[in-house]
């Protein structure tokens, strides 16, 4: 047996050598922005929480990720929540699937520019991935009855039970290992026959407050690790318990900030505080949340946010303030909307709606006035004063942007439903005085959902069809303007009587004048649809989908999306093994230039495949993947006349990630390695051809109940048209739990050497004052070469009642 054992770790602990050895171009996630990237526990149909460490917010407009599933070329894309110097989001169940997630970061900064994270997405750079695991049908065998997930219970009522009821007959109950946060507490259990259990009582002393994670390692009679199940939980007050375990329950904490930042020689104090309040009973439940900060101010888009909801049961759902609501993706999905969302489920009548500000007004800038005859042409020119005639330069302005969105349904969703949608999105044109061109958007469009056998077998469609107005502050046309376009020495094939007809009933939606478009609907340019076919049988996913965005069609609600495109996406997951290996291939065919607005149409294809090993034994789980994406449009790559517009481009990308838990002299360890690389090959005239690769090694370590560690190692190598890049990153880490576990201790250096040079140190104490109260002092120094040093030092403090 220990024979095996050491084999199986000396083969990880070979690939792991061989990685490093051989691919010495690798590409590391260097930023001035994004300190770090924390992911939650990634499972098949589980929500994912993805937060990023900001080194500082201050220069920050807003920060969206961009993510998308195996086999897609298309990323989604969603706005991330800024709190202090941490943007998060909690991606849906839906597009966790295995084998792997892929998403980058984009940042909007205050001076119009954006960057990315990783840094050069747009010029091949690969995004980062998320392995996601399977669930096993092992997880029916072996049931964890209590806690229930997300509970929250003191320490004396806390109680771990098993059950072993249904476990195979090889499974050595006895060999069971529990652990709480990493901590080992095995010796405190319990064993009944088919049931382990293990009180809190046993535990007096040796868990603190706060959330906790259970883990449970099943052996077989073996030695060998069978099987493993994660539950989270939180252990509060007696006080707390009692009243979530009276009729209504309710919890709520507070949380306040004060942190100095030193950027490049410019000192700023930033003060924020937080509140969230959550009470419920039975089907009823209510939720507040505010966040209030000194970073929000009048010439940027909102940094505050606040938000309350009501549900009861699964018929019905309100939320004030700030919300992210969800309606079919071609109509509005992503966008942060402040007024009001909700929606009344009723099953065979349902009805989804949602009103508010998706941008606030920001006022612009008047830089420069002149009188008439002496006005310069530019975008930035507008007009002042319509009676003397004077126009000015001016730093534009944000208009108010105002949406309502609708949409009735019929059907549950379960295997049948058909929902209508419209959206309506409008700018103020009196919200600001310095700006340009508001704007107005409507969109109509319907979706359906078929679903069969327990929903292996499912169709979903969506169409829609949207008319934009891209300058309003003109209003609409009258009489007398269109009796001079369309008079009688007009050729354009309508009467003025008849547009006026036109006008007055389409004017009762949005506002017609020349602005308003597109004015060629047979040609479909407005038009955008999606259909898709699941299959689910014999442990085999197989989805094919057709899409069709035409390049005009715009939606104020999803303005991520992208157009002028059309093709089909047809991706199999094969599960093997109880869900243990995972074949997927995928395959992707698209055009561009769907209305002839281009010289030559534009074919990207891209193949995908990947093979994804999940043992749950004491051996690493490994996904393999590669991807090929070619992009032509058959212009002659050699013709002075056509070459210039020419698109030939190839590109090869391979991508490895192991993680294994084991433990070595005692010593738990938590350890993954990662590797991208991929080479482009540009035909054209341009030569853009570049060779990027990524790579990280990490390992945690938990010394005892107290201590734990970790090191890291990132190499980074890139080369854009034979400008080469390189860089290697290294991080020490640990923290330590003192005075009873009342005090956490964590530090962390990171220094970068080559190209790329930085040295960052991050220091937090975290003390629990009392029983639902913390304290926390954080301090972040980073310094670069021949810069000046940076500092982020601050207080929190957290109150739960």
């Amino acid at each position: 047996m220990k024979g095996k054992e050491f084999i199986k770790k000396r083969f990880f602990l070979i690939i792991v050598f061989l990685q490093l050895l051989i691919f010495n171009q690798v590409i590391g996630q260097i930023s001035n922005i994004v300190s770090s990237v924390k992911i939650g526990d990634a499972k098949e149909k589980l929500p994912l929480a993805i937060s990023a460490e900001l080194f500082s917010a201050e220069n920050i407009s807003n920060i969206s990720i961009a993510y998308k599933t195996f086999g897609e070329n298309e990323f989604k894309k969603a706005e991330m929540l800024i709190a202090g110097n941490t943007a998060s989001i909690t991606l849906p169940p839906e597009v966790v699937i295995p084998p792997y997630l892929e998403y980058y970061l984009i940042i909007n900064l205050r001076n119009g520019s954006t960057q990315t994270y990783p840094i050069d997405i747009t010029q091949g750079v690969s995004p980062l991935q998320i392995s996601v695991s399977a669930v096993s049908e092992k997880e029916k065998e072996i049931i964890l009855l209590s806690p229930n997930p997300g509970e929250m219970l003191s320490g004396e009522e806390l109680l771990i039970s098993i059950s072993f009821i249904k476990a195979p007959e090889n499974i050595d109950v006895s060999k069971t290992k529990i652990f709480l946060n990493d901590a080992d507490v095995t010796s405190y259990e319990l064993l009944t026959g088919d049931l382990i259990v293990l009180s809190g009582e046993n535990l007096a002393g040796k868990i603190g407050f706060g959330a906790k994670l259970l883990t449970v390692e099943v052996y077989d009679k073996e030695g060998k690790l069978y099987h493993t199940i994660s539950r989270s939980f939180q252990v509060v007050s007696t006080e707390v318990a009692l009243a979530v375990s009276s009729k209504w329950k309710y919890y709520g904490n507070l949380k306040g900030e004060s942190r100095n930042e030193n950027y490049n020689s410019a000192s700023t104090w930033y003060n924020n505080i937080s509140g969230e309040f959550n009470t419920s009973n039975n089907d009823i439940r209510f939720n507040a949340f505010a966040y209030l900060t000194s970073e929000d101010k009048e010439n940027v888009q909102p940094y505050n946010r606040y938000s309350a909801s009501f549900q009861a049961g699964d018929w019905l759902d309100l939320k004030a303030g700030d919300s992210y609501p969800i309606f079919p993706n071609l109509i509005l999905d992503g966008a942060r909307v402040r007024g009001f969302s909700g929606s009344l489920n009723l099953g065979a009548i349902n009805l989804q709606t949602a009103f508010g500000e998706t941008m606030r007004h920001v006022e612009g800038k008047l830089l420069q006035t002149y009188p008439a005859g002496t006005v310069p042409l530019g975008s930035d020119i507008i007009l002042i004063d319509k009676l003397r005639n004077i126009y000015g330069q001016a730093e534009l302005g944000t208009y108010q942007r105002n949406l309502l969105v609708v949409r009735p349904s019929f059907g549950s969703g379960e295997n049948f439903q058909l929902g209508f949608s419209y959206l309506h999105a409008k700018d103020d044109n009196g919200s600001i005085k310095y700006g340009a061109r508001p704007q107005e958007n409507i969109v109509i469009g319907t979706d359906l959902k078929l679903a069969f056998d327990d929903q292996n077998f499912m169709f979903t469609s969506q169409a829609a069809i949207s008319v934009q107005n891209k300058d309003i502050s003109s209003g609409t046309i009258t009489d007398a303007q269109i009796d001079s376009i369309f008079g009688k020495n007009s050729n354009l094939g309508i009467s003025p009587s008849d547009f006026k007809k036109i006008r007055d009933i389409v004017g009762n939606f949005i506002t017609v004048n020349q602005y308003l478009g597109p004015w060629n609907p047979q040609e479909f340019s407005s038009f955008a649809s999606e259909t898709a076919l699941s299959l689910n049988y014999l442990n085999n996913n197989l989805r094919a989908s057709y899409v069709y965005r035409g390049n005009d069609y715009q939606s104020f609600g999803q303005t991520f999306i992208r157009t002028d495109v059309k093709g089909i996406n047809v991706v199999d997951r094969i599960r093997m093994l109880d869900n243990k290996l995972f074949v997927s291939f995928g395959y992707e065919s698209l055009k561009d230039n769907l209305q002839n607005t281009k010289v030559a149409t534009t074919t990207y294809q891209t193949i995908s495949a990947s093979v994804s090993i999940f043992p749950r034994v004491d051996f690493p789980n490994i996904t393999i993947g590669y991807n090929n994406y070619d992009n032509n449009n058959g212009l002659n790559i050699t013709n002075t006349q056509t070459a210039p517009f020419a698109v030939s481009d190839n590109t090869n990308r391979i991508l490895m990630q192991l993680s294994y838990d084991f433990a070595a002299a005692g010593i738990r360890n938590s350890s993954s390695l990662s590797f991208t690389t991929s080479n482009r090959k540009d035909n054209t005239m341009a030569k853009m051809d570049a060779n990027f690769s990524s790579g990280s090694l990490t390992v945690n370590s938990f010394w005892n109940q107290q201590l734990s560690s970790i090191f890291g190692i990132v190499f980074s190598s890139s080369e854009i048209q034979g400008t080469q890049f390189k860089y290697v990153t290294l991080s020490f880490g640990g923290k330590y739990l003192m005075l009873e576990n009342k005090l956490q201790l964590i530090a962390s250096l990171s220094p970068s050497f080559g190209d790329f040079q930085r040295q960052v140190l991050e220091l937090t104490a975290d003390y629990n004052v009392l029983a639902n109260l913390n304290l926390m002092f954080q301090a972040r120094l980073f310094r670069i070469p021949g810069a000046s040093t940076n500092s982020i030092i601050g207080l929190v403090t957290r109150l739960s009642i």
